[in-house]
């Protein structure tokens, strides 16, 4: 696996969690919870599209943080991250595909898609 890809992963990861927040048909806790908030369509709107904002923030920071170019929990290292092959994931080589993919053009394209 390369960075990219995984960083593709990670992305689908935070994509499934927003779907399965805010689809109406979702059957998880938090989609009831924020059901039973009865929010209006506007609401419900701006609520997924600040929902989308915190898990982008909170996915981007966090692949920054495995790549040693953020922290996590206050603490900024440098992590050695490899897949089943062994090939070297992190040093470096996540904050590019991660920007480009949570903050770059590619983002536009998945801010296209977000349920609403």
């Amino acid at each position: 696996m390369t960075p990219a890809e995984f960083v593709g992963c990670v992305a689908k990861e935070k994509e499934d969690m927003l779907t399965m927040c805010t689809d109406p048909e979702s059957e998880s806790a938090t989609a009831a919870e924020i059901r039973a908030l009865g929010l209006t369509p506007e609401q419900t709107e701006g609520f997924n599209k600040a929902l989308n904002g915190i898990l982008t923030d909170a996915y981007y920071s966090f692949l920054l943080g495995l790549d040693g170019a953020g922290s996590i929990g206050g603490k900024q290292r440098d992590y050695e991250l490899r897949d089943e092959d062994g090939s070297v994931l992190t040093h470096g080589e996540l904050e590019g595909p991660a920007w480009e993919r949570f903050h770059g053009k590619t983002s536009d394209e998945n801010r296209e898609n977000k349920p609403s």
